[in-house]
């Protein structure tokens, strides 16, 4: 496989790529950085606030749908909004699915 720049959660959220080969990719990118190489984000698509999303726990699939049908706005602990671009969240799973809380919730 090359490294070649690509969208991995477009790809995704198209349906060229399931959830498992979205992994697949990712691993393979991970394991194959060199120093000459751009930052990962870059080379899969990865906006920062997705990629906050992703080490802080979620799933491609749920960052995926996140960026196709709006991202989470409001914190699950206390309901307040959330202004995901200015982060200040992290995501963890309730109710079962994942979802933002406040890092300090404002009440």
């Amino acid at each position: 496989m090359k490294k070649e720049a690509r969208d991995l959660l477009g790809d995704l959220v198209l349906g060229r790529i399931t959830p498992e080969e979205a992994e697949a990719i990712y691993d393979w990118y991970m394991d194959n950085l060199t120093s000459d190489d751009p930052p990962v984000t870059e080379m899969l698509g990865f906006s920062k606030i997705e990629w906050t999303a992703h080490a802080h726990g979620a799933e491609f699939q749920d960052i995926a749908n996140w960026r196709a049908h709006g991202w989470p706005n409001r914190c699950f602990i206390c309901g307040q909004p959330i202004n995901v671009e200015k982060f200040g969240w992290f995501t963890r799973e309730h109710e079962g699915r994942m979802q933002l809380r406040h890092i300090t919730c404002p009440k």
